[in-house]
């Protein structure tokens, strides 16, 4: 069972505060990392997508979504939390992330293939080091951008 919250980004920096409370109350736990954020205890994830302008540093939307098998008091309390804050909450019938990450993985890895600059041939046609660093942070940022994509994709 999943149910989504769907927020602009001026709402969740605003109260991501209580968010965090709220989870560490049920027990929740920071489990993730910043390309892939989410909270988890034994029975329940909270997983989060955040739309974020980069060139700003400004959160454009957040995006969380409750997963678990059956409904728990962490939802209830999560619903009156969007409720009171004014954030749509709705379920979610599509497949959840972990259902369709081995699709994303192999979508990525043909990304990679076509994307991913190749370090050493360019140290040996005498690119400069500086332009391969640079080269390589923007196909990190561009697959971290693709990978949203496609799991927006596969999720929806």
């Amino acid at each position: 069972m999943r149910f989504r919250f769907e927020m602009d980004g001026d709402s969740y920096s605003k109260h991501k505060d209580s968010f965090k409370r709220l989870l560490a109350k049920h027990g929740l736990r920071w489990r993730g990392s910043l390309d892939r954020p989410f909270w988890a205890s034994g029975t329940e994830r909270v997983t989060a997508v955040f739309d974020r302008d980069t060139e700003k540093d400004l959160l454009r939307s957040a995006l969380l979504i409750w997963e678990s098998a059956n409904k728990s008091r962490l939802l209830e309390d999560l619903k009156a939390w969007a409720w009171e804050i004014g954030v749509k909450a709705s379920e979610d019938r599509s497949p959840s992330t972990e259902e369709v990450s081995d699709e994303v993985e192999q979508a990525l890895r043909y990304w990679d293939i076509v994307w991913k600059p190749n370090v050493d041939w360019l140290r040996s046609q005498g690119r400069p080091k500086a332009w391969i660093e640079a080269d390589l942070k923007r196909w990190k940022q561009r697959r971290q951008e693709r990978q949203r994509e496609l799991i927006g994709q596969a999720t929806d």
